[in-house]
């Protein structure tokens, strides 16, 4: 078999990916017998040919590592890679096709891939297909349903998905991961889809896909670990009490999205609200994205438990009127929490939390969308948030409030900020050591601190000790209130100091 130098990483040839490796095997044997890793060991001069299969298995293992990690600088990534292995030499093509398990041995299928060929020369590995257009070659891998167990399908149009649907209205067996998005074509998955069972799927996501029987076919998901329903065309589709119903079986599941499109109409609050009898437990779940109406939300959370929530992110597509406190109480794994950032936006609202230390740090993350009339709903929601939460913000060390508004929303915000309730805002973060203002909000938030009485001001952010504010334009404004404020809290337990933050 002709040799070819098969080109990967950077222009650079496999010598330097073996010569990697076995620099990390040299210092290895140089640990395991005792000696200085960094110290030369005397070894006998060998070509490559003299090192084991297992040396070999190794190095090649590492390259499929790197290549994943980096699939553009690996010309295609691994599904490409392993077949310029296989043409190095015999040795290396019985070294690899002898371990497909453990390298990942995959026939990669695309719009441009002459699939028919492929299937003929290489052995019955498993078929990773990702099309737009789903031409003559991907039908023709689609045909080897058992051994396809990874799909991804960007159907461009209607006659395109319409032609998916009547491919893919029998079972795939080893399907272990679809991803399926529909921008653009509006479809609608029927009761056939997968002949209505996909026992061996691992991941699953939809994209501007309606599903009304998704409930259905999630009952024999039984291993699933991830779950992503990106832009639900119709809210009304998978009602909560369906939803709950389905995740009751999924007891691995690790990651869940669930996020529908961004508009008005839909609304559930119409809709009779039952008890919620169903009640799903995820023990393993440690991941929850939701954007949608608060209402969804609230019958959701009361039909499922999840304990293990170490990372969540919710926006709420409306102003929402919801208790906090219905998500903390779920998610007992969240927190303590010890940083937090505050940002304004012309529509919006952004609350971050975040846990900079432990093996598994904590990230709660809260957007609330705005009406179009209205700033004060905005900055009330925020202070009715900030209440609810005080058992995860009071452990918070460092608040950073940001504001990026245009000089429009600036204004009509004004008569807002400058009003002692929104020192609400700050009620909650009792521990909080630094602060930080940036944006057009600092001039009311420096104001409002400025106006405060000796007794208000030591009340507010009580061990408060470090300030810092962001150089604009007004910044000889800011000096009077600022100095009255650290004159307020200069006979306190904890005196404050201020800067420009650079």
């Amino acid at each position: 078999m002709a040799f070819q130098k098969p080109v990967l990483w950077n222009g650079r040839s496999f010598r330097g990916c073996i010569r990697k490796k076995w620099n990390v095997l040299r210092k290895g044997v140089s640990n395991a017998a005792g000696r200085n890793p960094d110290v030369e060991i005397s070894l006998p001069r060998m070509t490559i040919k003299a090192l084991p299969d297992e040396i070999l298995l190794e190095i090649f293992n590492f390259c499929r590592v790197a290549s994943m990690k980096a699939p553009h600088l690996w010309s295609g990534g691994w599904a490409n890679t392993w077949h310029k292995l296989v043409h190095v030499c015999q040795r290396w093509r019985y070294v690899v096709l002898s371990s497909p398990l453990g390298l990942y041995l995959r026939l990669y299928c695309t719009d441009r891939t002459s699939v028919r060929n492929m299937l003929d020369v290489w052995p019955p590995f498993p078929i990773e297909i990702r099309s737009l257009h789903l031409g003559d070659n991907i039908m023709a891998a689609l045909e080897h349903r058992d051994r396809v167990c990874n799909l991804g399908l960007y159907p461009s149009s209607y006659p395109i998905f319409e032609r998916l649907v009547t491919v893919m209205g029998n079972p795939f067996p080893a399907l272990k991961r679809l991803r399926l998005v529909g921008k653009g074509v509006a479809p609608v998955l029927p009761v056939t889809f997968l002949g209505g069972s996909a026992p061996n799927l691992l991941s699953l996501t939809l994209d501007s896909v309606a599903f009304p029987t998704l409930p259905q076919l999630l009952l024999s998901c039984k291993d699933i670990s991830e779950l992503c329903l990106h832009n639900i065309p119709y809210l009304g589709d998978i009602s909560p009490e369906s939803m709950a119903k389905s995740l009751s079986s999924l007891t691995r599941l690790t990651r869940l999205i669930i996020e529908f499109e961004k508009q008005e109409t839909g609304t559930i609050r119409d809709r009779p609200r039952s008890l919620p009898l169903t009640h799903a437990h995820l023990p393993a779940l440690t991941t929850f994205h939701f954007r949608g109406l608060n209402e969804y939300l609230e019958d959701l959370l009361a039909r499922i438990n999840t304990p293990q929530i170490k990372i969540l992110f919710i926006k709420f597509l409306l102003q929402p009127v919801f208790d906090i406190r219905q998500v903390i109480s779920h998610s007992r794994s969240l927190g303590p929490f010890d940083r937090a950032k505050v940002e304004f936006d012309c529509s919006t609202v952004l609350i971050q939390l975040a846990q900079s230390e432990g093996a598994a740090p904590s990230i709660m993350e809260l957007e609330i969308g705005q009406r179009t009339s209205g700033q004060q709903l905005q900055v009330e929601s925020l202070v009715q948030i900030c209440t609810q939460s005080s058992s995860l913000l009071s452990s918070v060390k460092e608040l950073n409030i940001i504001d990026n508004a245009s000089w429009t929303v600036f204004i009509n915000r004004a008569h807002l900020m400058n009003n002692p309730q929104s020192l609400g805002i700050f009620n909650s973060f009792t521990a909080a050591r630094t602060l930080r203002l940036s944006g057009k909000i600092q001039w009311f938030i420096v104001y409002l601190l400025g106006g405060l009485t000796r007794e208000s001001a030591i009340e507010a952010l009580p061990k408060l000790q470090n300030l810092y504010l962001r150089k604009m334009n007004w910044r000889i404004q800011l000096e009077e209130p600022m100095e009255k404020f650290i004159a307020a809290r200069q006979h306190s337990d904890h005196p404050v100091t201020w800067d420009f933050d650079r």
